[in-house]
């Protein structure tokens, strides 16, 4: 039996930390497509840099390659994406970082600009952290295997959904009624 086609995405809030639990994941895929690495790389602006990200997304679900790609994942254009690769036969795997407050989100991005990274607002980073959230469930809905990982002070898995199964484990931040809010799983 052949394999499906796999896409990999780190999913969650500016400032969540992506990209520390992505260095610590043994699930990477290539290529992986992230457009900080591509604006570094091309010396380019977020814009270019971004819609780069979007094309190569693009081609390798046009040509049913493996990939794994980064998002804040606060607009439906990344949704749709997968769900069109969903259609085409891919298995979808998440690991969505996110924190218990936009707070932490917006003082970890504040420390990363300092440190000479990118920077964002802190009303996009208040107001993306609210948007992605919400988009939770959809996500879900689209994965074939979904984990979610409160990095408020130190990464803990909250929840995971495996095919049909859900599994929540609450912590000092979420109780299990607010994972199952925010998940809206029963």
């Amino acid at each position: 039996m052949l394999r499906k086609p796999e896409i990999v995405v780190f999913a969650g809030p500016n400032g969540s930390g992506k990209s520390t639990i992505k260095k610590m994941a043994q699930t990477v895929i290539e290529p992986y497509i992230n457009a900080d690495d591509i604006k570094t790389t091309n010396a380019c602006s977020d814009l270019e840099a971004a819609q780069i990200a979007e094309k190569l997304r693009e081609k390798c679900v046009t040509e049913g390659k493996n990939f794994a790609f980064e998002t804040v994942l606060s607009t439906d254009r990344n949704l749709n994406l997968l769900k069109r690769a969903k259609r085409k036969g891919y298995f979808i795997r998440c690991i969505y970082v996110l924190t218990s407050d936009a707070d932490i989100n917006v003082l970890r991005v504040k420390t990363r600009e300092q440190s000479g990274g990118h920077g964002v607002p802190k009303d996009k980073v208040i107001s993306r952290y609210e948007k992605a959230l919400l988009l939770i469930p959809e996500l879900i809905s689209i994965c074939d295997i979904c984990h979610i990982y409160d990095n408020s002070v130190t990464p803990f898995r909250i929840f995971k959904k495996r095919k049909t199964e859900f599994f929540i484990w609450a912590n000092e931040y979420w109780t299990e009624k607010m994972i199952m809010e925010l998940t809206k799983s029963k």
